[in-house]
């Protein structure tokens, strides 16, 4: 989770990081009590320079939707935006053939982003489902940082 430093990202009861299982890939997390666990995914993109984004709720819920229609998700069954302990977030849900659940965030304070993916290969129980979400929305920066 080293790529990941930066932020405070806690895990409920039975997860774990399973990034070493996947070294090439963005860190991974999974609830190992699971069988079959979704596979939760995270990624940051870091402000540099330029013009600052500012992205709106909509915004990242489009993020979000071309995400999962680019690679073919299914049919979106949710879109929702709202306030996180990191921002903002915008996240899209998809059911279909290949995955029966699989949900595409972008969260953003402004200036950074994050990605996450959570992505099933079977129907998820609520309480993953839950648990997944609340990883997501209480994801925060590690440290206070000072932008120019």
């Amino acid at each position: 989770m080293d790529r990941l430093k930066d932020l405070k990202i806690t895990l409920p009861q039975d997860w774990i990081d399973a990034s070493d299982q996947n070294p090439d890939g963005p860190p991974t997390f999974i609830n190992e009590s699971y069988e079959a666990p979704g596979i939760l995914q995270i990624s940051k993109a870091d402000f540099i320079r330029g013009k600052v984004p500012n992205p709106s709720y909509e915004d990242l819920i489009s993020l979000s939707e071309n995400i999962g229609s680019k690679n073919e998700f299914g049919n979106i069954t949710n879109r929702e935006s709202g306030v996180c302990s990191f921002g903002k977030f915008g996240v899209v849900e998809f059911s279909g053939d290949r995955f029966p659940f699989s949900c595409i965030w972008h969260l953003s304070d402004g200036k950074d982003f994050i990605f996450a993916t959570f992505i099933c290969s079977e129907q998820p129980s609520v309480k993953e489902i839950d648990d997944a979400r609340k990883i997501i929305l209480t994801i925060r920066h590690n440290r206070f940082r000072f932008w120019k």
